[in-house]
């Protein structure tokens, strides 16, 4: 009894420590937002709050602490301007690649100020919105990517998830892909926690999982690909089995938000990895979307990124509906391989798509000096969830136009599918 009662001392302890210093170092908002707007907000959460035995309640309180740490330096990271730069409150964005590198600042934009704006609330309110905090140890989609991270991670050993080893021993029928999968799993926590990684240096500090560990072992990842679907014909195998996120903050995530003082929160935020060798396909959807880089690449334009926007004249459209455009795009042109623009953790990190932004990712793999514990590791976030036509359903793989449903490859003509939005 006396250990116990010892153990939720020092428990309640260490939360009220990381609250305090956590409260003292919340930075000054961005001239954009009301100061008024932040104080006593009314959270309505997308499920009722769970509640959880003092013993539970320390692990919750642990992981509720790594996440709060990782949006603070977020929406620090997106409202600081870079040195050189001309924006407000505002870091810089590259959006399309294919005529030149175009950049933007990013707080220009209507959805990421508003998702900025929902963050700071959170910040501003932490015991408010943890209401809405959850551990979701039910959820039976998300999993455990690593043992070896697992063991580093007290949360994510009480949690004990279903771990992708399992998962794509059990869960997963293709062959190859399991294959794939199982090396991911096992060369999962040198990716994240490898020399390379680095936080980009509009972070105030490091969010990474060597900083984080509690959170990027416990937070739950989703390898989304998988498992065997329709829209997967159109999937590479290796990604399939290569890549996995995880969402903090979301519909789909652990604190789970559908309105602050009646207004709908769509912010997703959360971390991705993509293993080296791979070409996420050219693909697009009716939600904006960020990434931040948070490595050093192994050499030069190891990470490839494509964006072309959809009122491109390179996008030619063939057909049209009522909710549809289909395009396709010549991706064998001549000067092709200068339409990818590259990225570090310190040099252009941030890419941000607009909707119905066609996009892809290339990861390199042949400079890497272990390629199997390589991989492309980034901050992600989402801005509108909470409209219709923005779950991950609506994420929609490219196809090759002259063999539809099959991957569309670099050097081919591709075919792709744009949402007609409605407003």
């Amino acid at each position: 009894m006396k250990t116990r009662i010892t153990s939720l001392l020092i428990s309640f302890l260490l939360s009220f420590h990381f609250q305090l210093s956590f409260s003292q170092n919340i930075p000054e908002i961005p001239d954009f937002l009301d100061p008024e707007d932040l104080k006593n907000i009314d959270c309505k959460c997308l499920e009722k709050e769970v509640k959880y035995s003092k013993e539970d309640q320390r692990y919750i309180d642990i992981l509720w602490g790594e996440s709060l740490k990782y949006l603070n330096a977020f929406v620090i990271a997106l409202t600081t301007t870079p040195e050189g730069s001309n924006c407000i409150d505002s870091d810089v964005a590259t959006y399309e690649t294919v005529d030149g590198f175009k950049k933007m600042c990013i707080m220009d934009r209507r959805d990421m100020q508003l998702m900025v704006k929902h963050i700071y609330q959170i910040l501003h309110n932490p015991e408010t919105a943890k209401k809405c905090f959850a551990a979701r140890k039910e959820v039976d989609w998300i999993y455990s990517p690593s043992k070896e991270l697992e063991e580093k991670s007290e949360v994510a050993q009480w949690l004990d998830r279903m771990t992708f080893e399992e998962f794509f021993n059990t869960k997963v029928t293709n062959q190859e892909v399991m294959e794939y999968g199982l090396d991911f799993s096992k060369n999962f926590y040198e990716m994240i926690t490898g020399d390379g990684i680095k936080t980009p240096p509009n972070f105030p500090y490091d969010v990474s999982a060597k900083a984080l560990p509690n959170l990027w072992a416990g937070v739950g990842w989703n390898p989304m690909y998988a498992e065997d679907s329709e829209r997967n014909k159109r999937n590479f195998l290796n990604v399939r089995g290569g890549y996995a996120y995880a969402e903090i903050l979301g519909h789909w995530g652990l604190l789970r938000i559908d309105e602050i003082n009646g207004e709908k929160v769509g912010a997703e935020v959360g971390m991705v990895v993509q293993a080296v060798n791979t070409l996420y396909p050219y693909h697009n959807h009716a939600i904006s979307e960020l990434y931040y880089t948070m490595r050093q690449p192994a050499c030069t334009n190891q990470f490839k990124t494509f964006a072309i926007r959809e009122n491109n004249d390179k996008l030619v459209t063939v057909k049209e509906t009522k909710d549809e455009r289909i395009v396709q795009f010549d991706a064998g042109m001549p000067n092709e391989h200068t339409m990818w623009s590259s990225s570090s953790y310190d040099r252009d990190p941030l890419v941000y798509f607009h909707e119905n932004t066609i996009h892809a990712f290339e990861v390199d793999g042949n400079c890497e000096a272990k390629p199997a514990e390589g991989a492309l590791v980034t901050i992600w976030a989402r801005s509108d969830a909470h409209e219709s036509l923005n779950d991950y359903g609506s994420t929609r793989l490219c196809e090759c136009a002259d063999k539809p449903n099959t991957p569309a490859v670099r050097g081919k003509k591709i075919q792709c599918q744009l949402t007609k939005l409605k407003h």
